[in-house]
């Protein structure tokens, strides 16, 4: 079984590379199985993988093949052969509701 992980921040710089293709022996595996492999062969992206509980950290969006999961993806969630994983950093910012309405009305 292959799956190939995207990255991104800084999970992406600590790794030093936009993809890491993994292969598993068993037909289906979980976020979390691929997760601890990742941080197994980077021990350096642990802690920006798992939270301090060993969860998925509340700022990580998981998309699977390009589709992000409702409910959201957690580390129970399976995995299939040739499934794409994407780890998005959620970003947030802006001051006022004001400033992102002023932002809509801008033009292009």
């Amino acid at each position: 079984m292959q799956v190939r992980v995207a990255l991104y921040g800084a999970t992406r710089v600590v790794i030093g590379q936009p993809f890491v293709d993994l292969a598993f022996d068993t037909p289906d595996i979980t976020l979390g199985q691929v997760l601890a492999q990742i941080s197994a062969a980077y021990p350096r992206a642990h802690q920006y993988l798992f939270d301090g509980s060993g969860m998925l950290p509340s700022y990580m969006r998981v998309l699977i093949n390009n589709v992000r999961p409702n409910p959201d993806a957690t580390l129970a969630t399976l995995l299939h052969d040739n499934d794409q994983v994407v780890l998005l950093v959620a970003v947030a910012g802006g001051s006022s509701e004001r400033n992102a309405i002023r932002l809509l009305k801008a033009p292009l």
